[in-house]
């Protein structure tokens, strides 16, 4: 969960921005700051992870209040805005969505990187909110463009990480099929040809990748041996 404080000085902000929030999957609006002394005491009591925060405010600098954050315990990301009380505006709308997205992309990379260990989920970033896909779950990586089609049993996703990256984190739990795949290991269940191409079977989906010919005989085997 990201937890969202609005520092601005209009109360139809907060109105406006709670509205947008409430239906995002793993986001919460915990509050609206409207001074610079209440935002200062909302950093430390609500321990917000970002802060969306007005451009232009009286009484707040801007740099002095975001260097506070910085060396607040929680240190929040902040976005400054040029105007956060027009949101019913289709281009204002996305164009805070996108800055959100991005501030929680920064949460979650922070938090991955003070954490040990292998991270446990994917996450897709989109209008919706957040879904934290569990790497348990996964059962077929596939580039797409400039994105990853992440493929589960119940749904599909889309990541903003490249193959070769997956690739080298997960080496224990997916495996390449080809120049652009990775299937989870234990979902493999055999190779079917399609139009003379050599296709993967995975457990739960419907989708059948190709296989590359280089990469097939060193399938054949590994499913020989599951």
């Amino acid at each position: 969960m990201i937890k969202i404080l609005i520092v601005d000085n209009e109360l139809l902000a907060g109105v406006r921005i709670e509205r947008l929030l409430k239906n995002m999957q793993s986001i919460i609006f915990i509050g609206q700051a409207t001074s610079e002394v209440d935002a200062v005491a909302m950093v430390a009591t609500k321990t917000p992870d970002i802060v969306l925060m007005k451009k232009v405010m009286p009484n707040i600098d801007g740099m002095s209040f975001s260097s506070m954050c910085s060396r607040a315990t929680n240190s929040p990301i902040v976005i400054v805005c040029p105007i956060l009380d027009q949101t019913d505006s289709l281009r204002q709308r996305d164009n805070l969505v996108d800055a959100l997205m991005s501030g929680c992309k920064a949460v979650y990379a922070r938090r991955r990187a003070a954490s040990s260990g292998e991270r446990s989920h994917l996450y897709s970033y989109s209008y919706q909110g957040i879904d934290a896909i569990p790497i348990e779950h996964v059962r077929l990586l596939k580039a797409d463009q400039k994105y990853v089609k992440v493929y589960t049993a119940e749904a599909n996703f889309t990541i903003s990480e490249t193959l070769k990256n997956l690739e080298r984190e997960f080496s224990d739990v997916f495996i390449r099929i080809h120049r652009n795949a990775l299937v989870c290991i234990n979902a493999l269940q055999g190779i079917k040809r399609i139009d003379g191409c050599a296709c993967a079977l995975i457990r739960g989906i419907e989708v059948q990748p190709q296989i590359s010919r280089r990469l097939e005989p060193k399938i054949r085997k590994l499913i020989a041996q599951l």
